[in-house]
């Protein structure tokens, strides 16, 4: 069998909504037992198929993607398969970011399978899309970074099925120190505040040899 390209091709974007769109599906509907078994009997069927598929190259991967990271438009699109907005992770919440006027913006919305109590979002899904976010305002001023302190005020609930306006800006910059601040919006009502420090990285000094083994 040979080995899968590297380049994530539409069809691999596509099935992963496709994977995102079930799991939603089935969270949100009353399933009788018939349609619970049949759910499992294809996801066994598919799950054996999938193992028997080689495993990414994932130290490749990586580098591929971090000698990326010198092109500012593929540097914006991130590694595809990363949790929270991955586009080819079937648990993502993809994102298109847009950079423009100081800051960084872009609408999510939060799904069933993203619920905390009925009809609401879930605060810590709602905390990691901020913290995937925020992690793009670095790029304002020129650089990459990773998060080392988080903090989400929540000043609404979170709604479900409904845009959320997001935007972040840089705060201050000092050093490696980059201070980040922003906030989610549901048509200009506020659901929360985010307050971030990131450190910048040097990517280029980043150990790839053992990305392959998890």
């Amino acid at each position: 069998m040979s080995q899968p390209t590297s380049e994530p091709a539409d069809r691999l974007f596509t099935a992963a909504a496709e994977l995102r769109h079930l799991v939603d599906l089935f969270t949100d509907r009353a399933l009788d037992d018939e349609l619970l078994e049949d759910v499992s009997e294809v996801a066994r069927g598919l799950s054996a198929r999938l193992a028997r598929a080689p495993r990414w190259d994932r130290g490749a991967l990586l580098a591929e993607g971090l000698k990326s990271v010198e092109s500012e438009e593929t540097r914006r699109k991130g590694f595809p398969y990363r949790a929270v907005a991955g586009p080819a992770n079937p648990s993502g919440i993809p994102m298109a970011l847009h950079f423009g006027e100081g800051m960084v913006t872009t609408e999510v919305t939060l799904q069933s399978m993203h619920s905390g109590a009925p009809g609401r979002g879930h605060g810590g899904v709602l905390a990691g899309i901020l913290d995937e976010f925020a992690g793009a305002a670095p790029q304002l001023v020129g650089t990459m970074a990773a998060t080392a302190r988080l903090t989400v005020d929540y000043r609404a609930p979170i709604p479900l099925g409904e845009p959320l306006q997001l935007r972040v800006w840089v705060h201050e910059h000092e050093g490696e120190k980059i201070f980040v601040r922003g906030d989610a919006r549901r048509d200009g009502d506020l659901i929360a505040e985010v307050e971030a420090l990131f450190i910048e990285i040097d990517y280029g000094a980043i150990d790839t040899s053992g990305a392959a083994r998890h």
